[in-house]
């Protein structure tokens, strides 16, 4: 059930975030082991979860033990995904990640079957022909890159996640099945719960840490940050933390082999504060603060290299799926307040999809930079933002990850900052008031139909400003 829309408040009660000026050559700090007296406001929230001040430390790395395999599978997730998926390491048709998963699983007796979704390695299926022929193709393109972003990002995870070159097909292979357990409890078991949602969402909070990035994910920022200037017109945005802008390597679906991979939500952040009014470039410094090291490397290079940002919708318009006239609008406005050169309009790719080409400028390129933080267990001492935004990240923690995500940010909140996210369980809220960053106002925006279909589709997003004392 989509939640109604809270009613907006009076702008008096944001208060505005007052930062010094950004200072874009300062280094970001190395993040900092959260400990128990950092995070007082919560004790009781994570006793109540049976975390105690004896067992913090432990329970704190083991988390930060657990993601960092975590990272290690979400890249591995996308390995498999572009092995199925990609032209360029083959001419043979592309298999559909969840077509793969159906006929594999669904070709097990159901005995075999269910040993295989709990997860027992002996229950495990050999790879189908095409499969197999797909990984030998990948194993072969990562040898040769000539050039290409992926396969130079994906032979370097394969150089250190799988050493020995006479075993690595074997060891794709392994990550193949995996993955495709997952795929088939999130599109077909879960879809069976009583509560298709959680069950979903439970499967999160276990599975590895994606990278994934879209144009959708911005659309629904521009709206939140729309809401915050409406409130509080006179508000000024300087500093600002993006965690967890993500790279767009290789979705599980409409892999786009002709665009370098980019992480574009810094630029959508970025965009959509000055068009607003609510910054300029002059003045607006972002960091994009990622747990995946190949994410950060990447941004890093964005101050001396902007990129050229190749923008295409997730989503493809065709007779039974609508882009809503909002969203269409947003994807056509994209850019205009980052590109060096005015971009041209959004335009029919050919398969359904809408698409720009933007060029990012020098003067945004400088306002970006990156750093490496695990949000659950670490956070970047001394920093302190305007607005910290955290999309799609949420739903990988359990709550105690989740009650310590939270208060790390709101320690690098400062007094009437905002906070922004999409994440729907009402324990948030819970949390954070408990934190003293209320919830001041959501969004629930459509992005597109679907014939038949009992819902359309639509994201949401949640405001919550810090109080000031």
């Amino acid at each position: 059930m989509t939640p109604r829309p809270l009613p907006l408040l009076a702008a008096a009660l944001l208060g505005a975030a007052v930062s010094a000026a950004p200072q874009s050559s300062r280094p970001v700090p190395s993040p900092v082991r959260v400990a128990w007296r950092d995070v007082a406001t919560v004790h009781g929230p994570l006793r109540t979860l049976g975390i105690s001040e004896a067992s913090f430390d432990a329970y704190v790395g083991g988390v930060a033990a657990d993601n960092v395999r975590r990272v290690r599978e979400g890249d591995l997730d996308h390995l498999v995904y572009y092995l199925l998926q990609s032209g360029r390491i083959t001419r043979a048709p592309a298999i559909e990640p969840a077509l793969s998963a159906r006929r594999l699983v669904e070709s097990l007796a159901p005995v075999r079957r269910a040993a295989f979704l709990r997860g027992d390695p002996a229950a495990s299926p050999p790879l189908t022909r095409d499969v197999a022929d797909r990984i030998e193709a990948l194993l072969r393109a990562v040898a040769a890159p000539r050039g290409d972003a992926r396969l130079r990002y994906f032979g370097s995870l394969l150089d250190s996640a799988f050493a020995d070159p006479r075993t690595r097909a074997a060891a794709v292979g392994t990550e193949y099945l995996r993955v495709m357990r997952f795929v088939y409890q999130k599109e077909f078991v879960a879809q069976r719960d009583a509560s298709p949602a959680a069950a979903v969402a439970e499967l999160y909070r276990k599975r590895g840490l994606s990278t994934d990035t879209a144009v959708e994910a911005g659309y629904v920022v521009h709206l939140g940050l729309g809401v915050l200037k409406a409130l509080e017109p006179s508000r000024r945005v300087r500093r600002v933390l993006i965690v967890g802008p993500g790279l767009d390597l290789a979705p599980r679906t409409a892999l786009d082999d002709d665009a370098a991979p980019e992480s574009y939500q810094p630029w959508a952040v970025m965009d959509a504060i000055v068009t607003l009014g609510l910054g300029t470039l002059d003045d607006l410094e972002i960091v994009a603060a990622d747990i995946n090291p190949r994410v950060v490397a990447h941004l890093k290079r964005a101050p001396e290299h902007p990129p050229l940002l190749r923008l295409a919708t997730s989503l493809r318009q065709s007779p039974t799926l609508a882009l809503s006239p909002e969203y269409v609008d947003y994807v056509e406005r994209f850019g205009a307040a980052i590109a060096a050169l005015p971009p041209g309009p959004a335009r029919d790719l050919g398969n359904g999809e809408r698409g720009k080409t933007v060029s990012v400028s020098s003067p945004a390129g400088r306002a970006l930079r990156a750093a490496p933080l695990d949000v659950v267990t670490e956070r970047l001492p001394g920093e302190r933002f305007d607005l910290v935004v955290a999309t799609n990240i949420l739903p990988y923690f359990d709550d105690p990850q989740l009650t310590l995500a939270l208060a790390n940010i709101t320690s690098m909140l400062l007094p009437g900052g905002a906070f922004l996210h999409n994440e729907q369980r009402p324990v948030l809220g819970d949390i954070t008031a408990t934190l003293g960053v209320p919830l001041q106002q959501s969004r629930h925006a459509v992005i597109a139909t679907v014939t038949g279909a009992k819902a359309p589709l639509y994201d949401s997003v949640f405001l919550h400003v810090r109080r000031l004392q």
